[in-house]
């Protein structure tokens, strides 16, 4: 907003300066006065006000130039907070990345130790129970070899 009440300044004053000369020039020219010394006193208003516009437009040259340099050191300084702060972000999720890394290669192992164990114990199991089994049918055969013995002996026996 400052910058458009300057901005609205300059062309106020470059606008007073010349309605000023123009209103100066045709005053002169309407004036009872000889030639030599309307032309005199026209040349040094005419020289009045040019040094006026050159000192006005150098101010305003002046002030562009700090708002212009002002306004590069802003955005020089956003630009590196915008830098330093993607930095920061990145790093921060490289880091969380490497943790998430970490962790699943941490539940990975855990987990293929579990299945290795349970598969271990299931191994183990069949073993017991196949073990288990062949007592059942070592038992079973001598059972029916003590029966035939006796059915013989009975039909012996009884024959």
């Amino acid at each position: 907003m400052a910058e458009d009440r300057q901005g609205g300044s300059g062309a106020f004053i470059a606008g007073l300066l010349l309605g000023g000369a123009i209103g100066a020039v045709i005053a002169l020219l309407y004036a009872p006065q000889r030639g030599d010394d309307t032309r005199g006193f026209i040349k040094d208003k005419t020289d009045q006000y040019t040094d006026l516009a050159k000192t006005k437009a150098s101010e305003l040259t002046d002030a562009a130039k700090s708002k212009a340099t002002h306004l590069s050191s802003k955005a020089s300084d956003v630009a590196d907070t915008v830098k330093t702060k993607t930095a920061e972000v990145a790093e921060t999720v490289k880091s969380t990345a490497g943790d998430i890394s970490s962790k699943a290669s941490d539940t990975l192992s855990t987990a293929k130790e579990a299945v290795t164990s349970l598969a271990d114990k299931a191994k183990t199991f069949v073993s017991s129970q196949k073990t288990s089994i062949e007592h059942g049918i070592d038992a079973g055969k001598q059972a029916y070899d003590e029966s035939k013995q006796e059915l013989t002996a009975t039909v012996e026996t009884d024959a």
